[in-house]
């Protein structure tokens, strides 16, 4: 099952069919007017099998699974009444579960970094950036709270010095962990493939702009097929396994969901899926430095959306009560991805060793699944991490929230 997702950054009300529907922008570097490209996320559900003891049910027409896999990254189960429906919900998320004793993990990370060509223009997230102060991404995203530490605070509670994603789930349960120090789930160690070089040819893929905003754009199905291609042969050379979380990291390179590459259908900002058994979890996201998305996309926003969706749904398979018709989101969904119903909101920008990093807003376990009236279990008794939802969400249809 495919869930697409869609979202205008920095935009509202903006109907995501293709590009026809562009809002202008002025453009700081000069008086002419650029649009704003709609930028959106998407979600690639496991399709595996495991073995029968691992079995569950269907919950929403969304496969669950009663234990945890084993031989992947570290995960646990849970299974929980829902308040605002009144059922039981059963999944997966990554790390030590909140709904037991406190408890630590830490989860291998591998960066593989992708250089992409189209045509004349190279896009190499491990160069020099010459539009970012001359650093790459790869050390841009290693340098930033994603990989290194530093106080965090979620609706106004400090919840400790550690690294953004971690941090979100602290907060997501807040109440339920006490505010535990033991509890943590970090990606530990994080380490960096060589980079891969793919070149999309022909239709598969073209540029927008020109200068510091200049954007590639490929075709989605190229790119997943280029990724399936490279787990299997980077799997076989040992350089990733499933017991690691793949990042796949580009510099200012999207996709579109066309047949030829073009802004029909664009832009896919990243995605995370898992493939095989043992089950091999992974992610492919954009780091933005163009402006091209417009305020509500820059640098680390897209990477920690794609990770903190990896951290509660690592299999794109939890089920939620229905809820949609906000952010993203047009209709209605039911699973439990926390970036879609935020996408292109941020958060504070947090400074690390000079650079001010930008992390997307995120909505918390019990906006999903509580009705109105039951307090959350995050941080400030809110729905999100910045306190942008103070209610839970409304039952979809209808949708929005409290």
């Amino acid at each position: 099952m495919t869930v697409m997702k869609k979202f205008a950054a920095g935009l509202l009300g903006l109907t995501l069919l293709g590009c026809a529907n562009l809002a202008a922008q002025k453009n700081d570097d000069d008086d002419d007017r650029k649009p704003v490209l709609p930028g959106f996320f998407h979600t690639e559900p496991w399709n595996g099998t495991l073995n029968s003891t691992a079995a569950g049910g269907t919950v929403n027409g969304l496969k669950t699974l009663a234990v945890a896999p084993t031989g992947s990254v570290p995960m646990s189960s849970y299974t929980f009444t829902s308040t605002k429906d009144g059922k039981s919900y059963t999944g997966v998320i990554v790390g030590t579960s909140p709904f037991s004793a406190p408890a630590s993990s830490t989860i291998p990370a591998v960066i593989v970094p992708l250089k992409i060509t189209i045509g004349t223009a190279v896009f190499d997230p491990t160069a020099p950036n010459t539009c970012d102060g001359g650093i790459s991404v790869v050390n841009r995203f290693n340098n930033s709270p994603l990989v290194q530490v530093s106080p965090l605070t979620f609706n106004g509670v400090n919840v400790g010095t550690t690294q953004f994603i971690d941090g979100f789930r602290r907060a997501e349960f807040w109440t339920t962990i006490n505010g535990s120090a033991g509890y943590h789930n970090t990606l530990s160690p994080v380490t960096t493939a060589p980079v891969q070089s793919l070149t999309a040819t022909g239709t598969n893929g073209t540029t927008y702009s020109t200068g510091c905003s200049q954007l590639g754009i490929v075709t989605y199905s190229w790119m997943s097929s280029q990724l399936n291609t490279l787990i299997t042969n980077l799997t076989k050379s040992g350089v990733v396994s499933p017991t690691k979380f793949v990042i796949f990291l580009v510099s200012n390179v999207v996709q579109n969901q066309a047949s030829t590459a073009s802004l029909t259908n664009c832009c896919v900002l990243g995605f995370h899926s898992a493939t095989g058994n043992p089950v091999q979890t992974y992610g492919i996201m954009d780091w933005d430095t163009t402006g091209d998305f417009g305020a509500g996309t820059a640098d680390a926003s897209i990477s920690s959306h794609e990770i903190g969706e990896w951290m509660d749904d690592p299999l794109g398979t939890n089920a939620t009560p229905a809820w949609g018709n906000i952010g993203q989101v047009s209709g209605c969904q039911t699973n439990w991805e926390v970036g879609d119903p935020l996408s292109g909101t941020l958060m504070p920008a947090i400074t690390l060793n000079g650079k001010a990093y930008h992390m997307q807003e995120l909505g918390f376990f019990s906006w999903y699944f509580n009705k109105l009236g039951v307090a959350s279990v995050g941080t400030g008794d809110k729905f999100s991490s910045n306190g942008k939802f103070s209610g839970p969400s409304k039952v979809c249809p209808t949708g929005g929230t409290n």
